[in-house]
């Protein structure tokens, strides 16, 4: 390359590259290499790039010799992404000084488009698109979107439930009935164990609970980030002697600037030595946090991550990569502590490549960079299944025995128990089935080791949303039913799980308080 002016470099490609597909930028150093810019490059045309590992490239137009005019910078307040309750007003800013046009029908803005003079005001989810001009000829278009939110909250306890999220849907709670599980250790293969069967294994009758495509940070925040783990969809069942889970991880987000939508399956699960997490509730009277004698969290040996006080009293670590290393059922010792490991031997899960039969849509947030309050309505939801191919999806099948658990068929048929699933990316969660805000809260802040990645993977995870069922529906009391018209002494309040288990001495959690006829949810430290 050879400068041409001030930051501006001249490269002359050897051969015609109007066939070229993308290119990208490195200086050599391959932790500044740029995302590829898609599309062959134009003659004298100058092309960006962003600073940062992947940064984006952008065509900034023809190269025009002498000082070229600033482009102008609107900045919107409050900022795009936000979610609303009934209306929005939304003020713009710019600099260097322009004047700015703008649309809210979706089409370019213009010179003739409405000038923006004072601030605007929204009552419906609208795309704002802007066009500033400044006096020397500096121009630039933006976009910023404002979410109206649906009348639709967790319900039923603590739980999201949605056209999409679905918590034991139609009442499912799994079947009774023998899974033809069968595990193969493969060699030479990522998978390293395949559960031959699992995709026949399945049907929709078996579905526990139903998540959403893209409920993960990395979808916030760290897109260029792989293998993807997203769980979309739970599955159980159970016999005399095991139950049997199935979960499917979908292939939900992409380096839409960088290497586009993958086909080689790079972004399988089981590309990476990361863990599975298993959380159960198997006993109504017990619980615990999930963390060791030591102060910090399983298989972490620098603080706590995944802490949970929704009533689990039993998590299974185990590796996306079947087979490899210890997986082992923790459970509380007297203490309350989480020591007590059992292991199963291998192979007791296993994983296919694909989509269950029975799926017939995927559907997932259609912006990525989202507020992830709009999780929590029927909003900005499309079926991404056609953007790729079923074979880029993955199926885990599990077999546990009750021996292992410390239960029988019998707690499992008439009390039943609990389980989620949760989604994992370094240490701390990053997403969960059923869904838990907790793992989101912190999805657009920076991780310390890569601002473009999200603090999820590392910030301290507290679960406080329901399981799913397996075996019988929970016999909660829940908030709403503490809502009745039976009165309880302000003097002697009532004190309940958030799975309405009545307790008499809460400590260090969130619990339900009724006082009177008034209920409230309350931290107790």
């Amino acid at each position: 390359m050879t400068k041409v002016d001030d930051k501006v470099w001249k490269y002359t490609f050897t051969k015609d590259p109007s066939k070229l597909v993308g290119f990208l930028f490195n200086d050599g150093v391959p932790s500044s290499q740029t995302a590829d810019y898609v599309g062959a490059p134009k003659a004298n045309h100058i092309y960006k790039g962003a600073g940062g590992v992947k940064g984006a490239v952008t065509d900034e137009g023809e190269y025009q010799t002498g000082p070229q005019p600033e482009k102008p910078v609107v900045t919107a307040s409050p900022a795009s992404g936000t979610v609303f309750e009934d209306n929005i007003t939304v003020s713009l800013s710019v600099s260097p000084a322009a004047t700015i046009y703008y649309t809210i029908d979706g089409s370019a803005p213009s010179v003739s488009s409405s000038k923006y003079s004072a601030p605007l005001h929204f009552e419906s989810t609208t795309t704002l698109k802007t066009l500033a001009v400044t006096s020397e000829g500096g121009k630039n278009e933006q976009t910023f979107k404002y979410t109206k939110k649906s009348n639709v909250v967790p319900v039923s306890g603590n739980k999201i439930e949605t056209d999409y999220y679905k918590v034991n849907p139609n009442g499912q709670v799994g079947r009774y009935r023998t899974v033809n599980a069968v595990y193969e250790k493969v060699n030479n293969d990522n998978r390293m164990c395949v559960a031959k069967n699992a995709m026949s294994n399945w049907t929709s009758e078996d579905l526990i609970a139903q998540g959403v495509a893209r409920d993960i940070a990395s979808a916030v925040k760290g897109r260029h980030e792989y293998p993807v783990n997203d769980s979309y969809a739970l599955y159980g069942a159970y016999d005399d002697n095991n139950i049997y889970l199935g979960v499917q991880y979908v292939y939900s987000t992409y380096d839409e600037w960088g290497d586009g939508i993958l086909s080689n399956g790079a972004a399988k699960p089981y590309n990476m030595d990361g863990r599975i997490i298993i959380a159960f509730d198997l006993d109504p009277e017990k619980q615990f946090s999930g963390v060791l004698a030591n102060g910090n969290t399983i298989w972490d040996a620098d603080g706590q991550y995944n802490v949970f006080n929704n009533g689990a009293d039993c998590l299974l670590y185990c590796s996306s990569k079947s087979t490899v290393g210890t997986p082992g059922l923790f459970f509380p010792d007297e203490d309350g502590n989480s020591q007590y490991c059992v292991t199963i031997p291998a192979p007791f899960y296993g994983c296919q490549d694909g989509l269950l039969p029975s799926i017939d849509h995927i559907w997932g947030q259609s912006d990525f960079e989202y507020d992830p309050e709009v999780l929590k309505t029927n909003d900005n939801f499309i079926d991404i299944r056609g953007l790729m191919n079923d074979d880029q999806h993955t199926f885990y099948e599990f077999t546990i025995p009750y021996s292992a658990l410390g239960i029988s068929k019998s707690i499992v048929e008439h009390q039943g128990i609990g389980v989620m699933v949760v989604d994992t990316y370094g240490q701390g969660a990053i997403g969960s089935t059923p869904y838990d805000p907790t793992t989101l809260d912190n999805a657009a802040l920076e991780y310390s080791n890569d601002p473009s990645s999200s603090h999820e993977k590392e910030d301290k995870d507290i679960f406080t949303y329901d399981f799913a069922r397996l075996g019988k529906l929970g016999t909660s009391v829940g908030v709403g039913a503490l809502n009745g018209t039976e009165s309880v002494s302000n003097d002697n309040p009532e004190y309940f799980t958030l799975q309405g288990i009545k307790v008499s001495n809460p400590q260090n959690g969130i619990f339900i308080v009724r006082r009177g006829n008034k209920v409230t949810k309350e931290v107790f430290k």
